[in-house]
């Protein structure tokens, strides 16, 4: 498990701590060779609604994260194996607008 800091306040599953109330998340981005290439495929827009994460789910900063971002150094069996993991995207209305900001990429091109 990762160590998530969410900065994407307009997500369904951000709680407004930074923390995610999914309990996984999917990064994507096969083929990203930078973290611009890469989002949170889990994001939902929180919309006009305002709706929040349920206040019944346990919130956590440890986090599961399956990973699409086949050349990021800490995809290990398409799972992220980070100590820390940040997405951003401020003021996101769809998953494209997001991005893995910890992506690092290992320059090992098949």
């Amino acid at each position: 498990m990762a160590y998530l800091d969410c900065s994407v306040k307009s997500c369904t599953y951000n709680n407004e701590d930074g923390c995610c109330c999914k309990g996984d998340i999917q990064v994507e981005g096969r083929e990203a060779t930078e973290a611009q290439s890469t989002c949170c495929g889990s994001f939902k827009d929180r919309g006009t609604n305002g709706a929040a994460c349920n206040a019944l789910k346990d919130v956590s900063k440890e986090i599961d994260v399956a990973c699409e971002a086949t050349h990021c150094r800490f995809n290990e069996n398409e799972k992220c194996h980070a100590d820390h993991i940040g997405i951003s995207g401020a003021g996101a209305c769809t998953c494209g607008e997001t991005e893995c900001a910890s992506f690092e990429c290992n320059c090992k091109y098949e």
